[in-house]
């Protein structure tokens, strides 16, 4: 009887175990089976998750929130919240027709009164948004109807869809600092885009959930509706070793910015795919130009000659890469000024002895050669310094972690440094070099009328072309003058796992919900 007894209960224990065993399987099948996370590496996190604010968007605010004008796969301005605009003849009045049915995260419909307010609220200096000086060619925002709307401008600017189509130009619900208060670019965040906000925790992770009511994706997507994939995390992982090995390993999926020095590595693991594109980034070395000897062009051209930009693209990049020649990454085909290879300086370490002895210096002179501590930096500043040396340039280098970096060019103290930008538009030239942004980010403190002029004169131009032309004047000048030392151009490079299905490389943002898709176990 007790034998029995003993029998029935350890069936019992060994049923229970195995239906729990069983169940939990079933939960963790299941939940990979019903919900697909796609996790994306980076490096830094975002200060704030809002584009009015922020200095630096986290790629979160891509997904979360959708812009009037979108671009394509080939750079080219499309529709987006707005689905047609028109342009008066004298090219000062913009007319923006919305879609409709369009809604908020929150429910509410979109309507022109959001509009004017997102970008009202931009354009408010009390406000201090970083996007506001993008936006000073508009005079005001007019409400036509519920989904029409006017922007007037105060002179033709055909740059205008290249800034509505940017992030910064997420369109937000009106009002939404008086309904969410100091919670909103922190816990609550609200647009109308493919995804939502569901967590963030500064330093760690954005985690986006779809919008299973989206269906006014553009027209050129392959996918309208709602995303393929119902989970993003954007994962920050500061080290470069640590962002690798997990991608190696699975824990990572999509990984943007790979460096040169692991693409060997990971051209190697069969579970990986590389995709290499011409960035639009351009790296390069700048001096304090209102500091002797580097206020005289005979001294600028001088380190120009003095650079082997191919012997640079070898050692730091392993050779991928590109040699810069001017001030735009030629991925700009439109803006970029083809002959920049024809008027750039070649490497001539004769000619830059003789520039130097022309100025003043024929035993040349002492400088402080500043970067960030990143390794990439770190190796182009020791191949820039021997190569500096070689016309009797000595430089002793100096290297700032991020933060710091920044200080030390705001407070001036920079001589020698290296740079680079990320930016798909020639407008970026107005950014570093115009006098009235001196001193930063006009931080080789280029203070000069004419520049301001042909900047000035091109931004203004009445249409997208002539305004193209206007900036390949800027471009003739800028070398003339050497106000910079182009160095390189560097490959997008991008790592996808083999989970990752129907990838889509976009030049400037990756479009998750257009059919991307990803494989769970």
């Amino acid at each position: 009887m007790r034998s029995t007894l003993v029998k029935v209960i350890v069936l019992v224990l060994v049923g229970t175990l195995l239906l729990g065993t069983i169940t939990a399987c079933s939960l963790r099948t299941g939940s990979k089976s019903s919900e697909k996370t796609l996790v994306i590496g980076f490096d830094r996190d975002g200060e704030i998750l809002d584009t009015i604010k922020t200095a630096w968007y986290s790629d979160a605010l891509i997904y979360i929130h959708d812009r009037l004008v979108s671009r394509d796969y080939n750079f080219g301005y499309q529709p987006g919240l707005a689905e047609s605009w028109d342009v008066s003849e004298d090219g000062l009045t913009w007319t923006f027709y919305l879609r409709k049915n369009v809604k908020f995260h929150d429910g509410t419909d979109l309507t022109a009164e959001d509009v004017k307010w997102t970008f009202d609220t931009i354009r408010d200096p009390d406000v201090g948004s970083p996007f506001r000086s993008d936006l000073d060619a508009i005079k005001e925002i007019e409400i036509v109807d519920d989904h029409t709307v006017k922007f007037i401008l105060n002179y033709p600017f055909p740059n205008l869809l290249f800034n509505l189509s940017n992030t910064a130009a997420g369109i937000h619900p009106a009002n939404a600092y008086e309904k969410y208060g100091d919670d909103y670019g922190k816990k609550v965040v609200i647009g109308t885009g493919p995804y939502k906000l569901e967590e963030w925790i500064p330093g760690d992770k954005t985690v986006l959930v779809k919008n299973e009511k989206y269906n006014w994706g553009p027209e050129w997507m392959s996918n309208r509706g709602p995303a393929l994939i119902d989970k993003i995390v954007i994962k920050v992982v500061p080290d470069e070793n640590t962002r690798m090995m997990e991608l190696e390993v699975g824990d990572i999926h999509i990984l943007r910015n790979v460096p040169e020095t692991y693409v060997e590595q990971l051209e190697k693991n069969q579970d990986i795919t590389l995709y290499q594109e011409p960035a639009t980034k351009l790296g390069y070395l700048a001096y304090a130009t209102d500091k002797e000897p580097f206020t005289d062009v005979r001294v600028r051209r001088a380190i120009n000659h003095a650079l082997n930009r191919e012997e640079i693209i070898q050692f730091v990049f392993r050779g991928i890469g590109e040699v810069a020649y001017g001030y735009l990454p030629f991925a700009l085909e439109d803006e970029y000024l083809e002959e920049s290879e024809d008027l750039a300086y070649k490497y001539d370490v004769e000619r830059a002895k003789q520039l130097l002895a022309e100025a003043g210096y024929p035993d040349g002179f002492k400088a402080t050669l500043s970067a960030d501590n990143s390794s990439k930096s770190s190796k182009l500043a020791e191949i820039i310094q021997r190569q500096l040396k070689e016309v009797n340039i000595e430089t002793e280098i100096q290297l700032y972690d991020s933060a710091s970096y920044t200080d030390m060019l705001k407070e001036g103290k920079q001589e020698l440094f290296i740079r680079e930008y990320s930016w798909p538009n020639a407008d970026i030239l107005d950014w570093f070099l115009l006098s009235e942004r001196f001193p930063y980010p006009n931080h080789s403190r280029w203070v000069d009328e004419k520049t301001d002029e042909l900047i000035m004169s091109a931004a203004r131009k009445p249409t997208w072309e002539e305004r193209a032309e206007g900036y390949k004047e800027v471009q003739r000048y800028l070398i003339e003058q050497a106000v910079w030392a182009p160095v390189y151009v560097p490959m997008q490079i991008i790592a996808a796992r083999k989970e990752v299905k129907n990838f889509k490389y976009h030049p400037w943002m990756l479009q998750y919900n257009d059919g991307f898709d990803i494989e769970v176990e």
